[in-house]
């Protein structure tokens, strides 16, 4: 991932995104999931729309980093909603090893946690999964990279650019 030489006052340089890995977009141009702003991609990784990024090489399985939403039902504790999702992480895979949650901070987030999970898939190939979850008000963005244990150290710095680059868009007022 480029930073640019000379970044606006909003931390951006004003271009349009596109699936040009490395360009950054100003905040009205930016790529968009639900709240989450999508300013700029790393090299080597793909634009999937309504999904995230995805990095392909030859021979190896791609890595993606998938942004979804969800919304907390009851209460303001991302800690509630982050244990539900483990005991559904815990029911779906087999020996799931499980690391956090560890507290974050994020741009924008009333708080912010990190998770990672590592499984083996149904082909025996182990996967490692490395998960952001954002809260502001009652939303919660989630951020998750997944990728094959080979191939974390590959790819993990471009995910973590990739997380300090991404925004949240604010609540609008009632």
């Amino acid at each position: 991932m480029t930073i640019a030489p000379e970044l606006g006052k909003d931390g951006c340089v004003a271009s349009d995104m596109s699936a040009n890995p490395g360009q950054f977009a100003g905040p009205s141009s930016a790529a968009r999931i639900g709240r989450w702003i999508i300013p700029a991609i790393p090299f080597g990784w793909t634009w999937i729309p309504d999904f995230g990024i995805q990095k392909k090489e030859e021979g190896v399985v791609p890595s993606n980093v998938y942004l979804r939403e969800d919304q907390l039902l009851a209460g303001n504790q991302l800690e509630l909603y982050i244990q539900a999702q483990i005991a559904i992480m815990k029911r779906t895979f087999l020996d799931p090893v499980i690391a956090g949650p560890a507290p974050l901070t994020f741009p924008g987030a009333a708080e912010a946690a990190l998770l990672m999970l590592k499984h083996k898939s149904m082909h025996q190939v182990t996967v490692f999964q490395v998960q952001h979850y954002v809260r502001s008000g009652n939303w919660i963005g989630i951020a998750t990279l997944t990728t094959l244990e080979s191939e974390l150290l590959k790819v993990r710095a471009d995910f973590d650019q990739f997380m300090k680059l991404l925004r949240i868009e604010p609540q609008a007022s009632a």
